[in-house]
């Protein structure tokens, strides 16, 4: 590795950047072993690049992909290529069970991940969606308190006054179930199954002290509610990290022509924004992507489009009650 001194120098004068390089550092020195997870997604792709960067000889850090069994062949090729141009192994884990396989056995994705958990748990406790406040008890629904005070708006506003877990957060949805409950299964478990349980076993086979991602706080989403780059762990998981956390867009672009990082073809080629499980519901984006690449990876998009189809159809549903309602 070049002289760090002569790095923190040369790096683009953004502030996040410089800050980030200087924290990496000392984070990974402090450990010995650090676990980071690569998806073939654009943050993922500048995380490696600075972790390779910066790391210091005493923190080994193994890299990992996770198969969830719905991966564009274009990020499975990526993969490798990172692996060339930075001369590491990238670790290859297939789910046990896959994207398809949880979303035929629990239900698919609808808007983003804490929507489908507090939908998911409402439709395993039969709920009525037409059911009022005061009829919604603990005798007649159970152990299912945090999906109805979700659905009911029940808990309190978050330190910025907003509504950061309940049903009002999204326009109208509550409205648009009550109208039309939904007639298929939803569940976020397919993440569940094909990222995180295969994440923990890995952190365990490593005997990681560390876990690093290139999750990004501007994303949004569940996101919101972590606030720092770097969590200590509570019990024999390893400590998180995150070491583009505070990076902007603008940060992004200008560390992309400081360092010369090429992103896969689905962002080169295609144009997607993102990338991930092909065609999943949490991307607003999904079918319109499905369209861009149909061409390139045909076989990809019609099993996305046959495993979330009913998902695609709600949300359009919903698009348009929004826009209909005055």
């Amino acid at each position: 590795m070049a002289d760090f001194g002569a790095l923190i120098k040369s790096a683009p004068q953004r502030l996040n950047i410089i800050d980030s390089m200087l924290k990496a550092r000392l984070v990974l020195s402090r450990h010995r072993r650090c676990a980071a997870s690569v998806s073939g997604g654009s943050d993922s792709d500048i995380m490696l690049d600075l972790l390779e960067l910066v790391r210091p000889e005493s923190c080994e850090v193994r890299y990992v992909f996770f198969d969830t069994g719905l991966e564009y062949n274009s990020t499975k090729h990526h993969i490798g290529d990172l692996e060339a141009k930075y001369g590491v192994t990238i670790h290859r884990r297939r789910a046990r069970k896959t994207v398809i396989a949880a979303c035929h056995e629990h239900g698919v994705p609808f808007i983003n991940k804490d929507v489908s958990e507090y939908l998911s748990l409402l439709q395993r406790h039969d709920f009525d969606w037409s059911d009022r406040p005061e009829d919604a008890t603990p005798e007649k629904y159970g152990r299912c308190k945090s999906g109805l005070d979700w659905y009911f708006d029940r808990r309190p506003l978050s330190k910025a006054g907003k509504h950061e877990y309940s049903i009002v957060k999204h326009k109208l949805l509550k409205e648009f179930i009550e109208r039309h409950p939904p007639d298929f299964a939803i569940s976020d478990r397919c993440c569940k199954y094909a990222k995180k349980n295969p994440a923990k076993e890995f952190y365990k086979e490593s005997k990681a002290d560390l876990s690093a991602t290139g999750m990004r706080r501007a994303e949004g989403g569940r996101r919101a509610g972590i606030k720092t780059c770097f969590s200590l762990s509570k019990d024999d998981s390893p400590d998180s990290y995150r070491p583009i956390w505070q990076w902007t867009d603008e940060d992004k672009a200008a560390y992309k022509q400081w360092r010369g990082v090429r992103y896969s073809d689905c962002y080169e080629v295609w144009g997607l924004k993102r990338t991930g499980c092909a065609g999943c519901p949490c991307n607003s984006r999904a079918e319109r992507d499905l369209t861009l690449v149909e061409s390139f990876e045909p076989k990809i998009v019609r099993a996305a489009r046959n495993i979330f189809h009913a998902s695609y159809e709600y949300r359009r549903r919903y698009i348009a009650f929004k826009t209909q309602k005055p």
